[in-house]
């Protein structure tokens, strides 16, 4: 049986909330959520989603395999 929180299906779900977080934080304003100008909440929200990204990839490609 498949593990849920395999190593490559974690590292997919960072990637995929990392995109998600991008795209919600550079459309806000377009949907008419946000404010006018790009605020502090959406700064965050995209350094936060960059580095989820970074972080799938790092985990999906270059992180060792564990053996547990």
């Amino acid at each position: 049986m498949s593990n849920l929180w395999s190593e490559k299906r974690r590292a997919v779900l960072m990637m995929a909330a990392g995109v998600v977080l991008v795209l919600a934080s550079l459309l806000v304003d377009v949907v008419g959520v946000g404010t006018d100008g790009f605020g502090v909440g959406q700064a965050i929200g995209l350094v936060v989603g960059i580095g989820l990204v970074g972080a799938g990839i790092w985990d999906a490609y270059f992180r060792q395999p564990t053996d547990t």
